[in-house]
């Protein structure tokens, strides 16, 4: 089991993370990507990381709505460390939360300044692209990206299908449980290319119970997508695996 994409570093968590990466361990995870989205997280989850090496993978990202002013200080975190990190993300576009359009250009700006630093570390892409799936697609295309996960995919299956053809890999949530237009995604997606992330500690399965989401409930999404696609479980939990080791080219066996 792998969580491509779970901000441990995250204030939600606050002195709980130890606790949650050690569980992940026992709960029978084989490795868990920490996915930040600002640079004093980011910072965070280079040292927390280390403290976990060969279990939990650091990606760095700044988020288009909350990352802050500073996205030239996580470039250049990304420039130093890239031997360090597996992936560059999240960075994207988010139109749910910005409507002004001059505010959405900038972000298309900077969106643009990391796919240029992508090509240069040669690392791969892991995007935002909340009501901006589109948008993103013709982006990483455009410009000739050749690995990108579109995390936390919520668009159509139309547009799924045009990002797999194009050799892209789709991360299905834990959102899963409660979407019927990310069912019919997970129904759909190339058992090569889709992998499973939380994104935790948001879109919790049992919020009413714990608002925090864990590395460990991809076991429920893996469940659902088992019966969507009349499929068992371990099939679904093997491919996600070997998708994200050969994806982040993570050093770990299949088995």
């Amino acid at each position: 089991m792998i969580d491509v994409h779970a901000h441990l570093c995250f204030e939600d968590f606050g002195n709980d993370k130890d606790m949650v990466a050690k569980r992940s361990a026992e709960e029978g995870m084989k490795a868990v990507i920490v996915g930040t989205a600002r640079l004093d997280e980011g910072i965070e989850a280079l040292e927390f990381c280390d403290k976990y090496k060969g279990f939990l993978f650091p990606t760095l990202g700044f988020h288009p709505t909350d990352g802050g002013e500073n996205y030239k200080d996580v470039i250049a975190l990304i420039r130093e460390n890239k031997e360090r990190i597996v992936g560059i993300g999240e960075v994207g576009l988010d139109f749910h939360w910005e409507s002004d359009s001059s505010k959405r250009e900038k972000q298309k700006e900077i969106f643009l300044e990391f796919i240029e630093l992508a090509k240069e570390t040669k690392l791969p892409l892991l995007l935002h692209t909340w009501d901006a799936e589109r948008e993103c697609f013709e982006i990483v295309k455009e410009h000739g990206m050749k690995k990108v996960i579109f995390h936390c995919f919520t668009g159509k299956n139309e547009l799924a299908k045009e990002i797999t053809d194009e050799g892209y890999y789709i991360s299905i949530s834990t959102g899963l449980l409660f979407s019927k237009t990310i069912r019919k995604v997970a129904r759909d997606v190339p058992i090569e290319q889709f992998t499973l992330e939380t994104d935790a500690p948001f879109l919790s399965p049992n919020r009413e119970e714990d608002p925090r989401n864990y590395p460990w409930n991809i076991k429920l999404t893996a469940k659902k997508m088992a019966e969507i696609r009349k499929v068992s479980e371990s099939e679904i939990m093997e491919a996600a695996a070997i998708n994200a080791i050969k994806f982040f080219s993570l050093p770990l066996l299949t088995k």
